[in-house]
This record gives C-alpha cells, structure tokens and sequence, in this order.
C-alpha cells in the first residue's frame, strides 16, 4: 500500500541509521590503489566533458609533474560523477545524504545562493583559512575577495563563518526587444530608431499594444509578460524599492507595500493580456535554441539573463534586429534617481563538510578557479564551438580582469562580431557591479518557492496581491523564527534507540516462540522441529528485510516525528510541535488535503469507466482479446513516460485534446496552466490508465453464473434491471476491493505532480505527499516530514478500517 516515494524515504531513513553508526572521520583521505589521492568531483548537470574535462586532466598531469620533482607532493586523481537530480538546487536530496552519510564529493558546483541555506546547516567548508593560507604564501594563484564582482563574492560570504564557496560565473538580467517590431508599432526615438521603454507606465502599454491574437481571440505575438524569461518577483521588488527581508537578514518583508505593488503591476499586465492562463498557454508551446520565441518574432521584450547571448543569440539570431537595454523602473523611482537594476545569479565551487580529502579539493578549486586554468577552458570552448560552425561568445565570469579580457579578445577585438551582440555585451556587462542578489538566508528555498506560490496565487486570481504575500511572510517567518530561536531540548541519543530496537526484537521472537511451542511447532518431535525451523530458515531474507528497511525506519521515522531534525545535526526532542505546527501553522497543509481529497473523484470515475469497459469486452465477438491488450496496456505504461506524453496531449495550443475541441469550433482550456483545471487534467490523464482494472472486473464478471441473467429475462428484467440487480451486487467485493486501492493509492498521489506541475499552478496540485517531499527534501525538514507521514499512515488505516466496517452492508459474498 505503500507508494514509490514512501518506500524511498523509509529507505533513506533506514540509511542514516546506517549512517550513523558507520560515519567516517572527515580527516581521513581516500586513496587508489597506486597511491594517489582521489578527489571525488560533482558536476552541475552531465559528466565533464570538452574544456573542463580537459583542465581536470591537466590538473591530474600536474600533480603527477609535481609529484616527480618532489616525492613528498600527493599525486591527484579526479572521478568525476554526475547529479541525477532534477534540480541540485531545490532538490538536493542525494547531495544532502551524501553528506549526512559521511560520503559527500570533495568538490561540487553549487548555486550560489543555495550555498548560505545549506551553510548555515553545517554542510559546507569554510574556505577562509585555505584563502588566507594561500595569501600569506605569496601564490601568484592565491583567491582575493578584490579579485572578484562584489556581488558574486559577498553572496558566498555573507552567511555564518566566512566564505563557503568560490564563484565561478555570473548571468546579470536586462530587457532583450526586437527593434523590428517596436519600429512597426511606432515606439521610435527622435532619430527614428527603435525606443525601448524606460518606464514601467511604457513597459505597460507596450505589452498589450504589441500582443496579437488569431480569429479565436488566442495569443499569436506576445509583447511582453513579466515572468516570461528570468525575472521573477524578486527583480520587480528591488526595480520598485522593496525588499524581501530585512538587513539584518531577521525578519521576512514580502509583505512591504513595495513589494505588493510589484505584484500588483505583475498582475496588472497580465489581466491587460487576457489572463494568466491565456498567457501560460501560450508560453506552455514554446521551445529553445533556434526555435527561441523571441529569435521567431513570438515575443516581442522580455526580461532574460546575459547567458543567452552566448546559447542562442550568437548562434541562432545573426539576422534579429535585436537590442539590450536595462529593465524599466517606475516612475516614480527614476524621478528619485534611482540607478538600473539588475539580478545577478550564477553558481560556485564548494567543499562539503564532511569531505574526506579537503585539502585536496581546495588545490582543485584554487586550480579551476585561477586565470589560467580559465584561459585554457576559454580556448578550448572556442575552437570547439568554432569546428561546429558556430560563434562563441563566452560568459560572463566572477572575477573582474577576467571577465573584461576575456570579451575583449573574443568579442570586442574580433570586427567579425556583429555589433549588435558588441552592443548587448557591454549592456549586460555595464549592470554587474550595481547587481542585486537573493537574500543570503537559511530559508533561501522556501522564501523562493513561497514568492513564486504568491505571485501566481495573485495572477491567477487565487488571492489579492496583499492576501498572497501576506501568507507568503507568514509562512516563510515561521520558518526562520524556528531556525533563529530553536526550541531547546535534549539531544536524542541514538544508542539507546539501537539497544532498545535490538530489545523490543528479542522480545517478539522470544513470544512468537513461545506462543508457537504451546502449539507444538516448536516442541513436537525431531521431525516436526526440523519443519518448524525449515519455515523460519527459508522466511528468514523477508524478516531480515523488514526488520532492517521496514520496521526500523518506521520506527526511527516515528522518533524523529517529536524531534527538530535535519539529517545534518543532531535530532533534537521537541515534543509534539512537529503535529501542532501541522494543524496550526502551516497553511498550506490544508491546502494540500483538499487537492488530495479533490483527486478522489478520479477513483469513483475510474472505476466507472473500467467497469463498463469490462462490460464490453466480456461480450462474445471476434477479435476480443486484441480489444482486450489495446485497453490494458496504458495501465503498464511507467508513470513517468505517462506524464511527458500528457504533458503534450494537454497542450492547450498544440495538443491533441484541444486540436479535436477547436475541429468543434471550441477553445479549449489551458488545463495544466490553469489552476482551475490543472487537477481535472490529471484526473483525465488518470482514465487513460483505467484498463488496469479491467482485468479485475473482467474476472469477477466471469464468474457469475449465466444462470442468473436467464433467469432474470424469463421474469421480463430489463438489460439496466440485470445489471443493477444482479452483476453490480455479485461484483461488490470487487468495487470493494478496487474502491479500497484506488483511495489509498489516490491519498499518496505523487509522481504526476511532480514531473508534470511541480505542484503548480498556484500550488492548485499541491498533494500531500508532494508537500511531505518537499519538506523533507527540498527543506530538510525530517522532523515535520515523518509527522506528516504518520498522519497519513493512520488516516489511510482508519479510512480502511471505515471501510470494511460500512462494507458489512453492501458487499455480498456467494458464500454468504
């Protein structure tokens, strides 16, 4: 009864119990079998390849030079491995029990505003002493904090202890428009040329006038939508003078008028455009690379970062008549003489914690983050870029000499380069000193995911403005209240817990023996005694299984449900806060039950509509068993591949569903884009699967006796009367038994979510167990996860436990 993601974190449970009685000392090194010393190195996405595989390999050849003229210098060995997580960032959960485990990488990239969150748990290295080590050594390749953009370095040293990572590369954000377009719509300068908005009033106006729609009223050029690209709520907040959080990094501002009038613009534009849901539906159909919208005169301005110069502009719009220019202010902030305003993002190199060579992965780092090292990478790019045909550009990087001569000998220098990329380089490059960055705090994830909730919870119309960041503060404060004032208490010690597990066993195999001995299995005679141990012999790899990955996670999970616990620190006894919190608290864990429960109607469809397909498919014509194969094989699909290929069906502007609505001369809806319909979509997708039954009531069809009907006919019942008198009765255990699955499988609803909505929009497919996954793995909230987990565990028991009760009056037995 247990879903996929259940069974996965009893197992991951089951591992840090592992974990800590197996956790190896940080300071030892691990080493190959010829003697070098094996740096373990965790990339962003994909294994290492090209230039950086090359510099890695370099390094390796050094040490090895080194090594040669010296004996006593390590030779260094890099395995490289790939994160196979969706997102390293917001669901790190193999990196974080890596590190729980005491076997992280030495070195991996990490988003830099991800690196304060997870610092401030003790997960990553401070890297001061290595720094200030390597100054005092006088390296010509020694890190310097003077070296770097001061936005990209104060984001990796702004949380508790120092520095914890070293930037790497930088992504500003500014305003891309098609000069084409805005020429053809009358926005000139006095010259006749092409005049981006410099206002949010012109920014406004600019996004309706420039949209453009079909006969069907359907969006066909969009002008400009405030999160189509990479803007988000954030870049709006800091363009109009607000604030996410306080200075002092204390208290959470979502709230502030500034920031809700950001929202309201947001929201302002997007009514203006036709709504959200007319907006994302159009959005849902576009694609990158050559087939970028703005590259095909789709989108007309949008909001995007400097990192798409080098991906698609450069390679894919040579002919676009294109230009930067910094986001629009309002007004009223330009009359105060605000400056431009800028995002900057971008990733860094850190050490874990628990690292078990971190001297040697801080000569890795200092190695890949030094000019040269980066030169190299930077040449190799380019030729490879260049032997394919296409332009290279590069990035933008962290350290200030690099970067401006990195794009002065690739880009400025070389008269071959369009101007109009010159152009948007020194835009881009003009806005990075002034850059804004997400606040460095131990909530980073779930400020971010609460601020895209209230933003969309505003579009869509769920909540006002004010309403939405106001829950948004709520909860995003008391989450940081609790991890700035915790809540004291004694720290569990798990030596017991292992002493009374092993006790609580004794005892139950000790009763089962005795209870078995009174019966004679236990003590009959020799050959009754063999017998009796045969059994337990040949049961002994399931028990063992469930002692070891069932019942002890179950029970660890229920001890840490009273604890403050995040895999990383020790678990520390609160009580039943972690329950209280859940029911008093946390909002949106009844917004969570009532997706849940919304779902359930899907179980009550599904089994109609298997049920009357067995119906037809237990009638006696030729070809039956084909009919039979066609309907049961999407109940065999993996619920993954399921997903993607709804995803496509539900296309509001390209998909099959809506394609066969507008033959009827209906628009169809933006189903999974729109709140409204987005859990109707996957109850739909949901009746795709319904063959998976049907071998059930085709089976309980079969065996009733045809005795029956034909009695029933010779008394005149109607074709409606027989099924209502005689198969929905004889069939009810088996509505018993697929009404009883259906609901428990239906209450642990995951995967569809997950890869299909991430729980959007406006958190309008937020189940339960997605909102369980994202706390324990996204926030690392063990303690309240395993809460929520038992409170399922015994909802599902007792709604079970309902249901064979009521089943006494309506389920019919033939042996009854």
């Amino acid at each position: 009864m247990l879903t996929s993601q259940l069974r996965l974190c009893l197992t991951i449970a089951a591992l840090l119990m592992l974990a800590w009685l197996l956790h190896p000392p940080s300071s030892s090194q691990s080493s190959t079998d010829d003697g070098a010393v094996e740096i373990h190195y965790l990339g962003s996405s994909g294994p290492l390849s090209g230039a950086m595989e090359d510099a890695v390999r370099l390094f390796e050849e050094e040490s090895a030079r080194a090594h040669l003229a010296d004996p006593s210098k390590p030779v260094y060995r890099v395995t490289i491995s790939t994160n196979t997580s969706k997102d390293l960032t917001a669901d790190p959960t193999r990196f974080i029990i890596s590190v729980a485990g005491g076997m992280p990488p030495d070195v991996l990239i990490f988003d830099r505003f991800a690196v304060a969150e997870w610092s401030s748990r003790g997960v990553f290295q401070p890297l001061d002493e290595y720094i200030k080590r390597d100054i005092a050594a006088g390296r010509p390749d020694a890190i310097r904090a003077e070296d770097y953009f001061a936005p990209a370095w104060n984001e990796v040293s702004e949380g508790p202890g120092g520095v914890f990572g070293i930037p790497i590369d930088i992504d500003t954000r500014a305003l891309y428009y098609n000069k084409d377009l805005l020429v053809r719509a009358g926005y000139v300068d006095e010259k006749g040329q092409a005049r981006p908005p410099r206002t949010w009033e012109e920014l406004e106006e600019m996004a309706v006038k420039l949209t453009e729609r079909d006969n069907f009223g359907r969006i066909t050029r969009l002008g400009f939508a405030p999160n189509f690209g990479n803007s988000w709520l954030y870049l709006y907040a800091w363009m109009n003078g607000g604030e996410m959080m306080s200075a002092d990094r204390t208290r959470v501002t979502m709230n502030d008028p500034r920031v809700v009038g950001a929202l309201e613009y947001i929201t302002r534009i997007y009514d203006k455009l036709g709504g959200a849901q007319a907006v994302y539906g159009f959005q849902n159909s576009f694609q990158s690379g050559a087939l970028d919208p703005f590259i095909t005169s789709q989108v007309v301005m949008k909001i995007a970062t400097s990192s798409e110069i080098s991906s698609s502009f450069a390679q894919y719009g040579r002919n676009l008549n294109y230009g930067v220019a910094p986001a629009p202010l309002p007004a009223s902030e330009i009359a105060r003489g605000a400056p431009n305003v800028s995002w900057m993002g971008g990733f860094c190199y850190a050490i874990p914690a628990t690292a078990k060579n971190k001297d040697a992965a801080w000569e890795l780092v200092r190695f890949l983050a030094s000019d040269s090292t980066r030169r190299i990478v930077a040449e190799s790019e380019r030729l490879t870029m260049e032997s394919q045909g296409r332009v290279y550009v590069p990035v933008q990087v962290s350290k200030k000499g690099l970067n401006e001569e990195r794009f002065q000998q690739y880009v400025f220098s070389r008269p071959e380069v369009d101007s109009r990329l010159k152009d948007a380089v020194r835009a881009f490059n003009g806005l990075i000193e002034s850059a804004r960055y997400r606040p460095v705090t131990p909530v980073g994830q779930l400020l971010w995911n609460e601020h895209v909730a209230a933003t969309e919870n505003a579009i869509f119309k769920r909540m006002s403005p004010r309403e939405a960041l106001e829950a948004s503060t709520r909860n995003v404060q008391a989450r940081l209240d609790k991890i700035l004032h915790p809540k004291p208490g004694p720290i569990i010690n798990w030596n017991w817990f292992f002493v009374g597990y092993a006790l609580l066993i004794i005892a139950l195999t000790t009763a089962i023996y005795l209870w078995d001995a009174r019966k004679g299995g236990a003590a009959g005679g020799t050959e009754q005694r063999a017998s009796w141990l045969g059994g337990w012999v040949s049961a002994s790899p399931w028990i063992l299984g469930f002692i070891i990955f069932t019942a002890g996670p179950m029970l660890f999970s229920l001890i840490i449900s009273f604890c403050r616990y995040d895999a990383i620190n020790e678990a520390v006894f609160i009580g039943p806060d972690n329950y209280i919190r859940m029911f008093t608290a946390d909002s949106l864990f009844g917004r969570s039950i009532g997706n849940t429960l919304f779902m359930v109607i899907g179980v009550i469809l599904g089994n109609a509509l298997s049920l009357a397909m067995a119906v037809l498919l237990t009638m006696k014509v030729r070809g039956i068993a084909v009919w039979r194969t066609f309907f049961y094989i999407p109940s065999i699909v993996p619920m993954v591949a399921s997903s993607i290929l709804w995803i496509w069906i539900l296309d509001p502007n390209t998909g099959l569903i809506n394609g066969l609505l507008a033959l009827l001369g209906i628009h169809g809806p933006s189903w999974l884009q729109d709140p409204n319909t987005s859990k109707i979509s996957l109850i739909l997708m949901g009746l795709w699967t319904a063959g998976g039954g049907i071998m059930i009531w085709i089976a309980g069809l079969k065996g009733i006796s045809e005795s029956y009907y034909e009695a029933a006919m010779l008394d005149g019942a109607s074709t409606w009367q027989q099924f209502r008198h005689i198969t929905v009765p004889l069939l009810s255990p088996y509505i018993f038994f697929n009404l009883v699955i259906g609901i428990i499988a239906t209450l642990q609803i995951f995967t569809q979510a997950f890869v299909m909505t991430q729980g959007g929009p406006a958190n309008s497919t937020l189940f339960y167990v997605y909102h369980l996954f994202n706390n324990a793995f996204r926030y690392l909230d063990m303690g309240y996860a395993a809460a929520m987990a038992w409170v399922l565990f015994i909802v599902v028991l007792l709604l079970t436990l309902l249901q064979m009760k009521l089943s006494e009056r309506w389920v019919h037995y033939e042996g009854d």
